[in-house]
């Protein structure tokens, strides 16, 4: 049986999708009861626990083969994975896929990319057959971020100058994972998952434009104005890792462009304007 956590995110949901129609055995852990409700009408047995603890960790673990390992974005990310890390060496968990950030390293100065380096560095040394998936920002971070201003200004207000970002859709990361998990061949490999193209805000204000049919401009805002907005939503320690991921992009971080989709899963990657085009409704004033 496979355990993916992170089952209410963009990818753990698409992940499950992807094991549920290869007809895998899933596991879902989850906090919350009434997501565990919905999950076990899909047919996912779901584990109620928290991440953080070990007993639950434990608990979960049992008869479990092969993890998907996806961790809130939390001042606790780093002790979650070394835990989890260390339980599935002591049950025996035969291979675990952890997400990744593209530009993880225990060097960052971005919290997020530290933590996730040296949780990288506790999973390859942990004594588990492992991969390592490295993604970025997934286009269906669009709405959160940006659905409000463009609907009621027709604007885009990010703190990312000219920086050029290869966007990627969360499904695809997900068919990626289900083929990692799934089939032979990529242990102890390390991907990164990208997007099509590397577009600018610029660029992706024009996209916007024209699947809207109607005008929609960027400007660039300060770390600082950026940060008052994102602490509205998130607490101190989650706006600011968010803050010196997007100074990490800004920098040229999330400009590569890879094959991995193709690659692993034979089908072309889903572009911003197709996605878009599925997801127009969010983005139109009501």
């Amino acid at each position: 049986m496979m355990l993916v956590t992170g089952t209410t995110s963009a990818v753990g949901n698409a992940v499950l999708k992807e094991l549920l129609a290869r007809k895998i055995p899933v596991r879902a852990f989850v906090r919350k009861p009434s997501v565990a409700e919905k999950l076990e009408a899909q047919g996912v047995e779901a584990f109620l626990g928290d991440m953080t603890e070990r007993e639950s960790v434990q608990k979960a673990l049992q008869g479990i083969e092969s993890v998907y390992l996806i961790s809130p974005l939390t001042a606790h990310l780093l002790a979650t994975e070394q835990l989890w890390a260390e339980e599935a060496r002591k049950a025996g968990v035969r291979y675990l896929v952890k997400q990744s950030e593209i530009g993880a390293d225990p060097q960052s100065l971005s919290p997020l990319l530290h933590y996730h380096g040296r949780a990288e560095d506790a999973i390859r040394t942990s004594g588990v057959p492992y991969t390592i998936l490295r993604t970025l920002y997934f286009m269906q971070n669009f709405a959160p971020m940006y659905a409000h201003s463009i609907s009621s200004r027709g604007m885009i207000y990010a703190p990312l100058a000219n920086a050029r970002i290869s966007y990627v859709d969360a499904r695809d990361v997900g068919a990626v994972a289900a083929h990692l998990l799934t089939e032979e061949g990529y242990q102890y490999q390390e991907y990164e998952v990208t997007g099509p193209e590397a577009l600018s805000c610029v660029q992706l204000a024009e996209i916007f434009s024209t699947v809207l049919d109607v005008p929609v401009r960027y400007t660039a805002i300060s770390d600082e104005d950026a940060q008052q907005a994102l602490l509205k939503r998130y607490p101190a320690w989650t706006a600011h890792a968010v803050i010196t991921l997007l100074q990490f992009y800004r920098q040229g971080g999330g400009a590569s462009v890879t094959r991995v989709i193709e690659d692993v899963t034979a089908r072309k990657p889903c572009t911003v304007v197709t996605y878009l085009t599925e997801h127009v409704q969010a983005f139109q004033t009501v």
